[in-house]
């Protein structure tokens, strides 16, 4: 697959303050949004 000698190339980057915040928030609206709708369909 890889040839001797060659070098695995790596990205990185900065982390951005806030996007995690966001990302669990979203998740968090999403998940509850979907408890409020199982909810609804079982009652």
């Amino acid at each position: 697959m890889s040839e001797e000698g060659e070098e695995k190339m790596e990205l990185s980057h900065e982390p951005v303050p806030g996007y995690r915040t966001a990302f669990f928030i979203a998740i968090t609206i999403g998940v509850l949004y979907l408890a409020i709708i199982l909810f609804k369909t079982l009652t």
